[in-house]
């Protein structure tokens, strides 16, 4: 995630005094961007990896319980699940962010490329 931090601040800081002439500059930002999504994607698929794991703890955990474990077992569940709705909106706001900064990113190559 700080290299994603990092990212927006390079796109921010450099897209309003940006020249033509600065044109080797965007190699970076690429390189930049391309970390991004990278750690977006591994990100992503790490969620999917833990709500498996924790899906298969409780389903372990429900087979085996009795009377008031159940309950525990069922607020376990449902602190998870809104931690994972917490990491998702987190993600759309990331994703919305970083989109916004390929934009900008791919109209400054765009200028160069005239």
């Amino acid at each position: 995630m700080k290299t994603i931090a990092t990212f927006f601040t390079v796109i921010l800081f450099t897209s309003g005094s940006f020249a033509a002439s600065n044109c080797a500059q965007l190699k970076e930002e690429l390189k930049a961007l391309q970390t991004a999504q990278q750690q977006i994607m591994l990100s992503l698929v790490n969620n999917h990896e833990t709500f498996a794991s924790s899906m298969e703890e409780y389903s372990s955990v429900v087979a085996s319980a009795k009377g008031s474990s159940v309950n525990a077992v069922t607020a376990q569940m449902d602190e998870s699940a809104q931690a994972f709705r917490t990491r998702g909106v987190q993600g759309k706001k990331m994703a919305v962010k970083l989109n916004a900064a390929t934009g900008d990113l791919l109209a400054r190559v765009a200028s160069c490329l005239k």
